[in-house]
């Protein structure tokens, strides 16, 4: 061990410092506690002895600030005279190891030694067994952790809700909207929206976040997805041999199926009238009849509604009926398009970037500066839908996972952005060589001069002649309709 002897008589430090090399043991020897303490700072102890009754700086105090500094621990061992018992005991309770009467028993001493050294060793050992314990207990909450992410991601998956990202203020009180809607099972919802804006998913999530409901059927159906004869008994379901093309057996509704749960009637504007006062009555009675049958048959389901058309002119259009309204928008979110909330298109476009490519067995990187202008500034009609698609587009046709504005050329009216060029930087023009008229030049004139000469170059061809000007078909098209090219 290296140890600090501490004394103010010179024999004895002599002495013990002899002993105790003889022993094996490297020393170093101060003779009062403020000498003992600048040791102490500028070399690391395994063990000090130090006395007492000290000038200077006595034992007690020394102790006291030894036992302040933060680093590695080290014991100390009192002297003490007969009879300064008091002093002996001061110094247990600050912290020291042991105490020794004077004159010293090197018998004693050596025992007291071995017990630090054992000591020390424990400790040690405590200490790396401590850490150990720490690194292991971290690396399995790492990997507990992930595997919670893995299997919260594949629960929200297979929920329908793995896609529900909330970047923008808008969108958090849509769901704080949702939490309060989901508590009562007996209040309709109507979720209002563009189309992808994630109608679907809120209605999802609505059913979701109740407890008692969570585990409970969510049934889904979309009212423009029937003809007028099919979807009466999608929703009511039919008994045996009610119409031409029925099953033997009978069949549920999607309305029973949903029994102790949720049924989310998507585009409920393109429901027919007649369905519209069926439906009513369910709302008001909780029973229902099967096509063709005559039994009630009572349901306990929970109704959200999602329509991207305004269900007020249908009202006054008498396409949509007035008491059905307002019985199904009890409670109503509307949901804002993304061009209402800018400051989460780049946020879902890199989630989707990320999971797309991953499909993939590929990494995103990132996107160009000139790509997140864009990305920023479209309109995005179709949404977060949209913005999906098309990072899924990209996924399967780019190599690497760095996305420039080239690779966006194919989103339609891509140049209608401000400040947006997709024409491939590379092309190259004789512009230069052109050279302005004296007389005032018409621009729209020009212009229409120009495609009327592509196209004849391309015998008509509207693809070869967009990419020659470097637009989109779609603006091309647009161009030749207003001049009747």
């Amino acid at each position: 061990m290296n140890i600090l002897v501490i004394d103010d008589e010179p024999d004895i430090c002599l002495s013990l410092s002899g002993f105790l090399r003889r022993l094996g043991h490297r020393v170093e020897t101060a003779e009062n506690g403020a000498e003992g303490l600048k040791a102490f700072h500028s070399e690391e102890f395994d063990l000090i002895i130090t006395d007492i009754r000290m000038p200077v700086m006595d034992g007690i105090e020394l102790l006291k600030r030894i036992k302040t500094i933060e680093r590695s621990p080290v014991d100390v061992i009192v002297f003490t005279g007969h009879g300064d018992m008091e002093n002996a005991i001061k110094a247990l309770q600050y912290g020291a190891f042991d105490y020794l009467h004077k004159p010293v028993n090197v018998k004693e001493l050596a025992i007291t030694l071995e017990r630090s050294a054992e000591y020390t060793k424990l400790r040690n050992n405590y200490k790396n067994l401590k850490a150990e314990f720490n690194v292991k207990v971290n690396e399995a909450i790492h990997t507990c952790r992930g595997e919670a992410e893995r299997l919260r991601e594949a629960y929200l998956d297979e929920i329908g809700l793995g896609e529900l990202y909330i970047f923008s203020d808008g969108m958090r009180q849509v769901l704080s909207q949702s939490e309060k809607y989901s508590s009562d099972r007996n209040i309709p919802v109507l979720v209002e929206g563009e189309s992808g804006t994630g109608k679907e998913l809120i209605s999802r999530y609505i059913h979701h976040f109740n407890p008692d409901s969570s585990l409970a059927p969510f049934v889904a159906i979309n009212c423009g997805a029937f003809t007028e004869s099919l979807i009466e008994s999608e929703l009511f379901g039919h008994e045996k041999g009610a119409y031409t093309g029925a099953t033997r057996t009978g069949r549920k509704g999607k309305l029973e199926a949903a029994h102790g749960g949720s049924i989310f009637l998507d585009e409920i504007g393109e429901m027919p009238l007649n369905l519209q006062v069926k439906l009513l009555r369910v709302l008001e009675e909780k029973k229902l009849y099967r096509v063709g049958g005559v039994k009630e048959i009572p349901i306990d389901i929970r109704i959200i509604c999602a329509t991207n058309s305004d269900l007020k002119t249908a009202v006054k259009n008498k396409t949509f009926r007035l008491d059905l309204y307002y019985r199904i928008s009890v409670g109503n979110i509307r949901i804002p398009p993304l061009r209402a909330r800018r400051e989460a298109i780049l946020p879902f476009a890199q989630r989707f970037a990320s999971r797309a490519f991953a499909r993939h067995g590929k990494v995103f990187n990132n996107f160009s500066p000139e790509a997140e202008t864009f990305l920023k500034h479209y309109q995005w009609p179709g949404n977060v839908r949209q913005i999906k698609n098309v990072m899924d587009r990209l996924a399967l046709f780019k190599s690497n996972g760095f996305i420039d504005l080239q690779d966006l050329a194919f989103i339609d009216d891509i140049d209608s952005v401000p400040g947006v060029d997709s024409r491939d930087t590379n092309k190259q023009t004789s512009i230069d060589e052109l050279a302005l008229p004296e007389q005032e030049l018409n621009l729209e004139n020009l212009n229409r001069k120009i495609i009327s000469m592509a196209l004849k170059k391309f015998n008509g061809n509207q693809t070869k002649t967009a990419s020659f000007l470097g637009m989109t078909r779609r603006r091309l098209q647009g161009r030749m309709k207003k001049w009747d090219l």
